[in-house]
């Protein structure tokens, strides 16, 4: 049984250590002419690649911040006071602040799964897009295990009904019989997982609230192993911990694809007619030992288009 009280945030299950230096640890940039304030919710890898993308790519003097520098009101007059043609912001939680604390700066939002659940449509408002085309997701584990054509999809009641419809239009299209599996809370999971886990040939986690958590996932990787059924979720860090596959964003491409939506606001562009950008660099991950686990031999041609952990 899984307790709504030990469950955490779906940051906590995905933080892996940072490649790059935090960017409250990087130099300050004073403020002058063209320069561009670059925020971090905090301490994330995938936060980490997508500041590092961005940093290679901008062309204008940048001022690193983080909202774990400090108290919000002080970070606030430390943004107005800079006067920046734009604010990158790396993360729901530094998108939200922008979007509140800074209204009628540009803003370039990265790294917010399913943002448009988020109201973070405006004037002076574009981003580019983190969310993985479902077909991209199914076409990658098709590809590690060619004979899987019914698969069962987690997903919240409330939360992921808009994910469901997109991955159960995925599915239509690449000829897979898709059983979704909503569930209104967390203890729910058990019951139902073990209920279709004999009906699918494999499961799906995906990056919705409700079921991406710790405890959903040791739940569900449990259980893949058990039934030897793959488990495709939606980033690296489960992928290591065991899971058989996931389908990341490219985190430096998403940076400077910011970048460049930071360069149409300096030459005019009103940051409300730069369409978000969609993904289109994405990553394959696969674990080899699971493959193993599982008792699968995965298509060469799989294992070259994959980045493989062992």
């Amino acid at each position: 049984m899984i307790h709504r009280s030990t469950r955490r945030p779906l940051a906590a299950l995905v933080t892996l250590v940072a490649s790059v230096a935090p960017l409250s640890a990087l130099p300050t940039t004073p403020a002058a002419a063209g320069i561009v304030v670059l925020l971090k919710s905090g301490a994330l890898d995938a936060y980490d690649r997508t500041a590092a993308g961005f940093l290679e790519s901008c062309r204008s003097g940048v001022m690193p911040l983080s909202l774990a520098d400090g108290d919000p009101a002080a970070l606030e007059r430390r943004v107005l006071a800079a006067r920046p043609d734009a604010v990158v912001a790396v993360g729901l939680k530094a998108a939200l602040f922008a979007r509140d604390r800074l209204p009628r700066l540009p803003l370039v939002f990265c790294v917010v799964p399913n943002f448009e659940r988020f109201e973070l449509a405006a004037a002076w408002v574009t981003g580019v897009s983190s969310d993985v085309p479902p077909v991209s997701e199914i076409d990658a584990l098709r590809g590690v295990a060619p004979d899987v054509k019914r698969i069962g999809l987690f997903y919240g009641r409330a939360t992921g009904a808009d994910l469901a419809r997109r991955a159960r239009a995925a599915a239509d299209e690449t000829g897979i019989t898709l059983i979704g599996v909503p569930i209104a809370s967390l203890p729910e999971l058990p019951k139902a997982a073990r209920g279709v886990v004999t009906q699918v040939d494999a499961l799906w986690m995906p990056a919705d609230p409700t079921v991406a958590t710790p405890e959903a996932f040791h739940f569900l990787l449990d259980l893949s192993l058990e039934h030897r059924k793959p488990l495709l979720v939606f980033s690296e860090s489960l992928v290591r911990a065991g899971a058989l596959l996931a389908v990341s964003p490219d985190y430096g491409w998403m940076g400077a694809s910011a970048a460049e939506a930071v360069r149409r606001i300096q030459s005019g562009d009103r940051a409300g007619d730069i369409a978000v950008a969609p993904l289109r660099r994405t990553r394959v991950i696969l674990n080899q030992a699971t493959a193993r686990a599982l008792g699968r031999d995965v298509p060469p041609e799989a294992l070259h288009s994959a980045e493989v952990v062992r």
